[in-house]
């Protein structure tokens, strides 16, 4: 378990739905502001992510150990195509069109080509990292997608999208995700003794997707 800062200030007791939100907010928030500036270096997109801190939350028991989640890197991904089978049971699949990596810990580029994302309600989905070093990073992502009607706001759960809804009432999608990683002994040994937890954000024009990678601490 890392050990705290003391200079940072002490962390407040929240309940299980306030850490969810809590925690849904910091990714959407992570994954917009970290979004790098258009002809910024790798070491000046590193440098202004180093500032990235981790937010601990307690448990009910206050003598339980705190759980932490720090943003290690976020990636774009975009995709080459989307394949929908309609019956009997709404399936998909994307094929990974390449992509870019930043953060405090890792930054690099989506391999193109290097695999797909396979969605049922649940996805799973197999692809390539290539580090900036080259050094080459399996990625087994599974996760959830849920539509609630329209954007979450603060403090409150969110609404499930209603199938009765007005044609173009406003629908959010709320990505989850586990990934587990896959890397090469050495500079990137740390990945394969972290547990991660994702977030993700689909953006359009063109097509792609911002995920959202958290170091639990």
């Amino acid at each position: 378990m890392t050990e705290q800062d003391p200079t940072r200030p002490p962390p407040v007791a929240l309940d299980r739905r306030t850490f969810m939100t809590t925690a849904a907010g910091a990714a959407a928030a992570a994954a917009v502001s970290a979004l790098p500036a258009s002809g910024a270096t790798a070491a000046e997109q590193t440098s202004s992510a180093s500032a990235a801190a981790a937010t601990f939350y307690p448990g009910p028991d206050p003598g339980a150990p705190k759980v932490g989640l720090r943003w290690v890197f976020s990636a774009t991904v975009f995709f080459a195509d989307r394949i929908m089978i309609g019956a009997p049971v709404p399936r998909g699949y994307t094929s990974v069109g390449g992509g870019e990596i930043w953060g405090p810990r890792l930054q690099g580029r989506v391999l193109p080509a290097s695999g797909a994302d396979y969605y049922k309600g649940s996805f799973t989905t197999y692809y390539m990292f290539q580090a900036a070093d080259g050094a080459l990073i399996f990625i087994h992502n599974r996760g959830t997608m849920r539509r609630f009607q329209g954007s979450p706001e603060p403090g409150k759960p969110p609404k499930p999208a209603s199938s009765t809804a007005a044609p173009g009432a406003p629908v959010w999608t709320r990505f989850r995700a586990t990934p587990v990683f896959t890397a090469p002994l050495g500079t990137h040994d740390w990945m394969n003794r972290t547990l991660f937890v994702a977030n993700a954000q689909r953006q359009q024009n063109p097509d792609h997707t911002v995920f959202t990678y958290y170091e639990v601490l």
